[in-house]
């Protein structure tokens, strides 16, 4: 028989207020779509959502230097690194093979090679490519085998307003087409369904909507994912553009205060104890007088003298928009400070914790960057570079030692503290808590390029005269003529040659 547990009404108030946030009216109101699935809240909502994030980075200053930022911090001044560390056969660094593929790399990349328009090179690409996904959320990107290059592959890029989000179809039992991508039960992208002109265009006569089936292998539609199942991406400012728009619509409305309080005026009306004026001061009864600061004028006989009174908007905006703008920094996930140059109250401690927290949120997109745009394009490259004999000493039989021997590198950031940092390096490497490599990976810097380096410039102190060797030893450091040693080492290179 079961037992009857009897709870006292205390406990049985406490089970009721359990998640009470689930029963508040208020909040409650606005979760009508929460149970729908990703897919269906994007394409309900992403048309809007691209569009208002492409206002606000042409009109709002913040979201555009928040585009800014992304570009700068994600992928950088240089771009991303490729570093091979391809072995041979017996799991020896392959440093021939290494050189080889890093040198077509950097060929590839040139302006007119590596982009079908001929306007980009690839630093330019990255850019556009991780500016264009925090703005409309996706883009696409089309492989292009047999371009005409000596590596024989290009890639194309397109906005994402081609990939037409209201086509929705079931084409088979196992395949379903959500806002133009076509996929399978499991959720793989099997194709892309594009439109044949951009929707936008209206300098383009064509009839109907008409669409061209792209097999997956053949495009990426790079996006982070945020939800189980999700087709689309989504605009990266998205919970932010709210509070963006309350700032610039409370900027608008000081502005027009001020404007209105700025236009106070002195006007003439009659007097009713006085008797009317024999005549009038020009023929359509206006009295013309103009306004002099300090000036003293009387007032006209049959008149009396009022002022309008606009008062000046309170200054509390300042405050209204670093509330506003510490949303719109959570929203976005960066500091305040830097989003909002505003470093007025803040410590270097403080700053310190804002650089390095913000730093580790680039480093988390510089992951999915590489994931999902740099090695498949790195990827594909390669199989048509291979496929050309565009790699010396490389064919297409080294493909998987070349696929399981590479790896992208992001941009690094100069040290917050640079006496600090280095002195906690130095403790470090006496401890042995890391390694030389790794001290320079963190700073960005490429160990086998930096071993190039110190060779290069050890060949160049060999060269120097005995009193300029003084000038750049350990203790001169460089202080003295640099021109003459400048001079000095060109003429010493070219006695050489």
């Amino acid at each position: 028989m079961a037992k009857i547990i009897k709870r006292t009404p205390s406990q049985q108030k406490a089970m009721h207020e359990r998640f009470a946030v689930a029963r508040h009216e208020r909040l409650n109101k606005d979760v009508r779509s929460a149970g729908l699935s990703v897919d269906e809240t994007l394409r309900r909502d992403l048309y809007r959502l691209i569009m208002l994030s492409r206002q606000a980075g042409e009109d709002n200053g913040f979201v555009k230097r928040y585009y800014g930022m992304v570009q700068s911090h994600v992928v950088g001044e240089n771009g991303f690194t490729l570093r091979c560390k391809i072995k041979n056969d017996v799991g020896q660094l392959d440093t021939a093979a290494n050189k080889a593929v890093e040198q077509a790399w950097k060929a590839f990349s040139k302006l007119g090679v590596c982009e079908i328009s001929g306007r980009m090179n690839l630093v330019s690409a990255q850019q556009l490519i991780a500016k264009t996904v925090a703005q409309d959320g996706d883009i696409l990107i089309r492989h292009l085998p047999g371009a005409n290059n000596q590596f024989g592959y290009a890639f194309q890029l397109f906005e994402n307003d081609i990939l037409d989000i209201q086509l929705q179809k079931r084409v088979s039992n196992d395949t379903v087409i959500k806002m133009g991508v076509e996929q399978n039960n499991y959720g793989q992208h099997i194709a892309y369904h594009l439109l044949t002109a951009h929707p936008g265009e209206y300098t383009i006569n064509y009839s109907g909507r008409r669409y061209v089936r792209i097999p997956a292998n053949e495009m990426l539609l790079p996006f982070p994912i945020w939800r189980t199942g999700q087709s689309r991406g989504v605009p990266w400012a998205h919970a932010a553009l709210i509070d963006t728009s309350e700032i610039k619509s409370m900027r608008e409305s000081i502005l027009l205060a001020t404007s209105i309080a700025a236009a106070n005026q002195t006007v003439y009306e009659r007097d009713p104890e006085q008797p009317p004026p024999d005549e009038e001061f020009n023929g359509e009864g206006e009295i013309i007088q103009e306004l002099v600061p300090g000036g003293i004028s009387m007032v006209p006989q049959g008149f009396k003298m009022s002022t309008t009174s606009f008062a000046m908007p309170d200054g509390n905006f300042g405050e209204f928009q670093k509330t506003g703008l510490r949303g719109v920094s959570s929203g976005l996930e960066v500091g305040y400070n830097h989003l909002a140059n505003d470093y007025e109250s803040v410590n270097f401690s403080s700053l310190r914790a804002s650089v390095l927290e913000d730093r580790e949120h680039w480093k988390r997109l510089q992951t999915w960057f590489i994931g999902q745009v740099m090695n498949p394009i790195f990827e594909a490259w390669l199989r048509n570079a291979l496929l050309m004999d565009a790699i010396p000493g490389l064919d297409l039989t080294d493909l998987n030692r070349v696929l399981n021997g590479y790896e992208f590198k992001g941009r690094r950031w100069q040290w917050v503290d640079p006496l600090k940092d280095e002195q906690a390096v130095e403790l470090s490497l006496k401890n042995g808590t890391t390694s030389l490599i790794r001290v320079l990976e963190d700073k960005g810097i490429d160990p086998e390029d930096f071993k190039d380096e110190l060779k290069r410039s050890d060949e160049i102190y060999a060269l120097l005269p005995a009193h300029i060797k003084q000038l750049v030893s350990k203790n001169g450091n460089g202080a003295g003529d640099v021109d003459a040693m400048v001079e000095a080492v060109m003429a010493k290179l070219s006695n050489q040659e």
